[in-house]
């Protein structure tokens, strides 16, 4: 999949008016002058990555989505989740390889059992 400016500066610009932000609002938030900010926007530069994940943390987006490779805003927010679903994952994140692995091949398991009912 290929990078696309226009929709990352579309989408910069985009979620920085849904802040009610300026772009001397984002410059200051990110340590940057203002024309850097306007040289994003208006796709005359480019972001090196650690400004690039910057911003989408600070928006609270994947950098695929900034980048036009994703049209998920966060494919990782808690919100889409349970605080169950939430707790499960904290908890799966924190097993070795091997017992994810495990957990794995049970949920897989459990679901062609599903089917097969």
């Amino acid at each position: 999949m290929k990078y696309n400016q226009d929709l990352f500066v579309k989408r910069l610009i985009d979620l920085r008016e849904e802040k009610n932000m300026t772009q001397a609002n984002l410059a200051f938030l990110l340590k940057l002058g203002q024309g850097a900010v306007s040289k994003y926007e208006n796709g005359k530069s480019e972001p090196p990555f650690d400004t690039l994940v910057e911003i989408a943390a600070h928006f609270k987006v994947s950098v695929d989505y900034l980048l036009g490779l994703s049209s998920i805003k966060n494919p990782y927010s808690s919100d889409k989740f349970t605080p169950r679903e939430a707790e499960i994952i904290e908890r799966y994140r924190k097993l070795i390889p091997e017992n994810k692995i495990r957990i794995d091949e049970r949920i897989n398991a459990m679901i062609d059992g599903q089917r097969q009912k």
